[in-house]
C-alpha cells in the first residue's frame, strides 16, 4: 500500500513530496518522493491518524511530532483498519455520510436552538437578574438617567405644586410595596419621548409631562404606575439586557464576521426574538397592573382609555408627520385635532397592523386591550 503526500518534519513550515509505504500488517515507512530517502518508520498502532470528515485532507502523525498529510481518504481508512481499534475508524465519516443522520441532526440542533433561545435564554436571565444586589441595580439607574437626561429629556414643566398632588396621589400605591425602593420623579419627553412612562431597575418611574398631561384621572395616572411597578417587580429592563446579550454572543458564535447584509438576514431572527421578549415583559406588567386595580377596586377600564388615548394620539402624530405641506409647530391644539380628524377620514392606515405588531416592542394595542379587559 502506497499513499502519496507531503512530509512535514514537525520543526519547520517547509514540506516535501513523500509516499507513506504499509510494509506488512503493522509496519510503516515514509520516504521521500524524489531521493527515496526513509523519513521515518513506526508501527500502525503508534500513529495518531485524523479523522475523516468529508473530502478534506487528513493528517497521519507520528510519536516524534511529525506528520504526513494526504487527500487519498480511502487508502488512510485502508490503513486505519490496520490498527488494532480499526474496527471503529471512520466513525465520523460514516456519521456525516448518513443522510437521515444528517437530517435527525439538523432538527435537533433547530430544536435545541429555537428551545433555547424561547425558554433557556428566558429562563436564565431572570435568575441572573434577581441575583444582582440593589447596589448594582443603583449604579444602572443612575447612569441610564443622566444619558436620559443628557439625550433626551428636558426638565419637568409641571408646576411644585402638581408635583406634590402627584406624589400624594401616588404614594397609597407606592406604600404597599416597602420592600421596594419605588419612587416617582417626572421628566418632559419632548418630540423624542411624548407621552410615556417607564421604570428604571431600581424602582424610580418616569413620567413624562405629556403623559400626565394625557391622563384625565387619578384612577388612569394609578392604572399606569402599577404597570411600571409590574416592570420594577420583575425586574425586566435587566432581564432584557441580559437576554440581549445573551443572543448576541450566540449570533456571533453562529455566523462570525459575515458580510453587512448577511448580519442583517441572519441576524433578523435574533431581532424578532428580542422583540418577543419585550412583548411578553409588557404582556407579565398589564397582569400585574390588572390584579392590582382589582384588589384596588378600580376599574380596569381606567387603564384601557389612557392607552386608547395614547393611541390615537400616537397615530394622530403619525398622520401629520407624514401628511404634506403641514406646518406642525403653526397649528394650535383646535386645528391639530381637527386636522387628525380629516387625516383618519380620509383613510388612515391603522396602525395594530399584524406586520407592526411582530415588529414592535409592545403588543397590538387592540388585543392588548382585550386581554386586558378579560376576566
Amino acid at each position: 500500500m502506497n499513499i502519496q503526500g507531503r512530509w512535514f518534519d514537525g520543526k519547520s513550515s517547509q514540506s516535501r513530496e513523500a509516499v507513506l509505504t504499509l510494509r506488512g500488517d503493522t509496519s510503516v515507512c515514509v520516504t521521500d518522493a524524489v531521493t527515496q530517502e526513509s523519513l521515518v518508520v513506526a508501527n500502525v498502532n503508534d500513529l495518531d491518524i485524523s479523522s475523516r470528515l468529508g473530502n478534506s485532507a487528513r493528517f497521519v502523525r507520528f510519536a516524534n511530532g511529525a506528520a504526513f498529510e494526504t487527500t487519498d481518504n480511502a487508502a488512510v481508512d485502508a490503513l486505519q483498519k490496520k490498527r488494532i481499534d480499526g474496527a471503529s475508524a471512520g466513525l465520523l465519516h460514516k456519521l456525516e455520510s448518513h443522510l437521515g443522520v444528517v437530517i435527525v441532526a439538523a432538527v435537533l440542533a433547530v430544536v435545541v436552538l429555537v428551545g433555547g433561545a424561547v425558554y433557556g435564554v428566558p429562563a436564565t436571565a431572570r435568575l441572573i437578574a434577581f441575583q444582582l444586589p440593589q447596589s448594582t441595580l443603583d449604579t444602572v439607574s443612575a447612569e441610564t438617567l443622566t444619558i436620559l437626561d443628557r439625550t433626551h429629556f428636558d426638565d419637568s414643566e409641571i408646576s411644585a405644586e402638581r408635583q406634590a398632588q402627584l406624589q400624594a396621589e401616588f404614594q397609597p400605591v407606592l406604600a404597599q410595596y416597602p420592600d421596594m425602593p419605588l419612587k416617582v420623579e417626572f421628566r418632559k419627553g419632548g418630540d423624542k419621548i411624548g407621552a410615556n412612562a417607564f421604570a428604571l431597575p431600581d424602582g424610580t418611574i418616569i413620567f413624562t409631562d405629556e403623559m400626565i398631561e394625557l391622563s384625565q384621572t387619578a384612577q388612569e395616572r394609578i392604572a399606569v404606575l402599577a404597570h411600571e411597578i409590574g416592570h420594577v417587580a420583575e425586574r425586566h429592563s435587566l432581564r432584557a439586557v441580559i437576554q440581549n446579550a445573551v443572543l448576541g454572543f450566540v449570533y456571533v458564535a453562529l455566523v462570525g464576521d459575515g458580510t453587512a447584509m448577511g448580519d442583517l438576514l441572519i441576524g433578523l431572527p435574533v431581532l424578532a426574538t428580542t422583540l418577543a421578549y419585550s412583548r411578553d415583559h409588557e404582556t407579565e406588567a398589564d397582569v400585574f397592573s390588572a390584579q392590582f386595580l382589582d384588589q384596588a377596586g378600580i376599574e380596569r377600564q381606567a387603564f384601557v382609555d389612557l392607552m386608547q388615548r395614547l393611541g390615537d394620539s400616537m397615530r394622530c402624530n403619525k398622520l401629520i408627520d407624514d401628511a404634506k405641506d403641514v406646518d406642525e409647530d403653526a397649528l394650535s391644539d383646535t386645528e391639530r385635532l381637527a386636522l387628525c380628524e380629516t387625516l383618519i377620514a380620509e383613510g388612515g392606515d391603522e396602525d395594530d397592523s399584524q406586520w407592526q405588531d411582530y415588529l414592535s416592542t409592545h403588543p397590538g394595542l387592540k388585543q392588548r386591550l382585550i386581554d386586558f379587559t378579560a376576566e
